[in-house]
């Protein structure tokens, strides 16, 4: 490959200096919700932390004889800054041409002059049409319950100025020689570059030789690769034989001695390595001498295993790089937070990954590797056991959740043994329903990997722990954690009175819709009665009907991401004589989370077509059938809004009251 023949750093305005052109043989631009909102997300919480540079990546350019550079690779980054830039205002001159693609060309000479675009129509220019309208609707802090978003004028401001002088790209510039045709294949073939959590292990194998330990190097590095499959059950990534050291004979436990926080957790359970290191070999390519010289109990092989069989695809919540900020956090935070300076403001450790690497080295003086490796190797036990995983698909309306333990299945006849798996509470089929239900209600309304705090607390609670926890127990916790999530969430936006656009309409986070769905369906399947004395009849009369009208139970929590108002914005402007007010219009009773695809679907359709439109549904969550269903029986109007918000503010405040009530139906 060509050497690169100039590279530099340089910030969003000084790379608009000079003029780029995407070439013919470029793809479309093609990034949606998930870069555009991580992109933004990361750029929001770097200024917030006082960063002084945010880099996004290189770019990668040919210059040819006008001075233009042609771009080879970064195209995706670059136009999504430009779209960024413009939209902002950002005082930037815009020079971004597309070879032979006139729409793109004016789309972007459109945006150079200061107006945005908005021909959806044009199949070439709609995609950058949806960018714009993701640039402003994201959500830049998603740990805060208030909406913040560039639309806010002080947010876009103060983001304008750190995208245009702190985030930075290293433009590579390719020598006049190159073969852009051969390089731009290799650069779209080429293997991945080395990932920060790959010098992580290097580094963590480098200090177990120097701590003279390096005879485990080769069992650690197993386990190490075992644990960072997020997409497969960790036992399947291990040979039958080192199964049954590690998870016992029917593989649903995990031998290691002590708890995972022990001072010695490692040396304490060199015993079980020894084993695993000569189990790890080829048993049968060892000589005679070599088993004997190894003073462990060899197993040999004795029964054959089946484990040809597939297994069901399935998608983990996190990837591994997430995962070991969670066990960093987990079991290294106070060290992290006694590095900060006693005048400066110490927080935990970031589940960000793209931090990797600066915890990693705050926190590594302390870190023993052999402990860390089975600390890393329980806590991926626990989570394949106890978090939630789902089925791969790109259609979220078909999304399922599982929750799984492993067990061995024999077949006598044939003489074999397979692993496979089943529910984790197969005793109790009810709990373990809550439990998969509370844990994805908690996945779906905070899906950003950086944020997953819910996660973290689960995790927390087996530190100290060891396997197996009952399901009442783990039920209790979630219920609990669930409470702990409302109030830290949602608590300040119940209980107004007056129309307030801070705390209503598209401001009401996703986890109050969430969490109310998840009480109905509780008290729907329990046959929860209703008999609170500070409630009076008729509200207690209006919750008990709200219930009989769940007629299916069997939803999942999905991730329904737009707010709709179900008495839509529309209809309140065309039909003042209805007396909807803003307060109703915008009220918790009023409106409904569905998915965007959805919504814009229904969009200003009445709420009468509304509910006929989607009678056919059997998976709606609670909230959505009792509104649709009394729509279709009463229509939906003033009254109607006001009754179901007294019912779901009913319910709220008698949340704790509601889930610990008894499990048994």
């Amino acid at each position: 490959m060509n050497r690169i023949k100039d590279a530099e750093v340089l910030s969003v305005e000084n790379i608009f200096k000079d003029k780029y052109i995407i070439p013919l043989y470029q793809r479309n631009f093609a990034w949606g919700e998930e870069q555009i909102s991580r992109l933004l997300q990361d750029i929001y919480e770097s200024m917030r932390s006082g960063d002084k540079h945010f880099y996004i990546g290189s770019l990668v350019v040919l210059q040819r004889g006008n001075g233009e550079f042609e771009v080879i690779d970064g195209q995706q980054r670059l136009t999504m800054l430009s779209i960024i830039s413009g939209i902002l205002d950002m005082g930037i001159h815009l020079c971004l041409r597309y070879d032979s693609r006139p729409e793109v060309e004016d789309f972007f000479r459109v945006l150079n002059s200061g107006v945005v675009p908005n021909n959806r129509t044009e199949s070439s220019i709609s995609h950058f049409c949806d960018a714009i309208d993701l640039v402003w609707s994201t959500q830049l802090d998603v740990e805060k319950s208030e909406s913040v978003t560039l639309e806010l004028e002080s947010v876009k401001d103060q983001m304008a100025d750190y995208i245009k002088h702190n985030v930075c790209l290293v433009r590579e510039i390719m020598p006049n020689d190159t073969d852009v045709a051969s390089y731009f294949e290799i650069m779209n073939n080429r293997g991945e570059q080395l990932q920060e959590h790959e010098i992580v292990k290097g580094l963590l194998l480098g200090k177990l030789h120097e701590e003279g330990n390096g005879e485990y190097s080769t069992v650690c590095s197993m386990i190490w690769d075992a644990c960072s499959q997020m997409e497969v059950r960790v036992q399947k990534s291990f040979s039958p034989s080192s199964r049954l050291l590690l998870f016992g004979d029917n593989c649903d436990s995990i031998n290691l001695t002590g708890v995972s926080n022990a001072a010695k957790y490692g040396d304490n359970n060199k015993p079980l390595l020894d084993r695993l290191k000569v189990q790890s070999k080829e048993v049968e390519s060892m000589t005679l001498e070599e088993i004997v010289n190894s003073n462990v109990n060899v197993v040999f092989k004795t029964e054959s295993w089946d484990d040809d069989e597939k297994s069901p695809e399935e998608e983990s919540i996190i990837d591994f790089p997430n995962f070991l900020m969670h066990i960093f956090r987990l079991y290294y935070n106070q060290t992290y937070l006694s590095s900060f300076h006693k005048d400066s403001e110490a927080k935990d450790i970031p589940l960000s990954e793209k931090y990797l690497l600066k915890v990693f080295n705050t926190i590594k003086q302390d870190i023993n590797p052999l402990d860390f490796f089975l600390r890393l190797l329980y806590c991926r036990v626990i989570f394949d056991r106890y978090i939630i995983k789902s089925n791969v698909t790109e259609n979220d309306e078909k999304r399922e959740w599982v929750l799984l333990k492993p067990y061995i299945c024999e077949d006598k006849n044939r003489g074999t043994k397979k692993l496979q798996f089943k529910q984790t509470f197969d005793i109790d089929t009810k709990k373990h329903e809550a439990i998969v239900r509370s844990i994805s209600c908690l996945q779906v309304s905070f899906r950003t990997k950086p944020y997953k705090n819910y996660l973290q607390s689960i995790l927390k609670w087996f530190v100290n722990d060891t396997l197996p926890i009952e399901a009442d127990m783990y039920l209790k916790k979630l219920h609990e954690l669930m409470l702990s999530e409302f109030n830290r969430t949602s608590a300040e936006y119940i209980g107004i009175t007056e129309y307030d656009n801070k705390h209503q309409g598209t401001c009401v986070p996703h986890y109050l819709f969430n969490f109310t769905d998840y009480l109905y369906w509780w008290m729907k399947t329990r046959n929860y009665i209703v008999n609170w004395n500070d409630v009076s009849y008729e509200q207690i009369e209006a919750i008990t009907k709200e219930i009989e009208l769940i007629r299916k139970t069997d939803f999942r929590f999905l991730n329904r991401n737009s707010i709709e108002h179900h008495y839509p914005q529309k209809r309140k402007e065309e039909h003042n004589n209805e007396c909807v007010s803003d307060f109703d219009l915008n009220c918790l009773g009023n409106l409904i989370l569905i998915s965007k695809s959805a919504n814009s679907r229904l969009s200003d359709k009445n709420p009468k077509d509304k509910a006929d439109l989607i009678s056919e549904r059997k998976d709606l969550p609670p909230t959505r059938q009792i509104i649709y269903n009394i729509t279709r029986n009463n229509g939906w109007g003033k009254q109607e809004i006001l009754i179901h918000l007294g019912c779901m503010e009913a319910i709220l405040k008698h949340r704790e009251q509601i889930l610990q009530s008894s499990c048994e139906c």
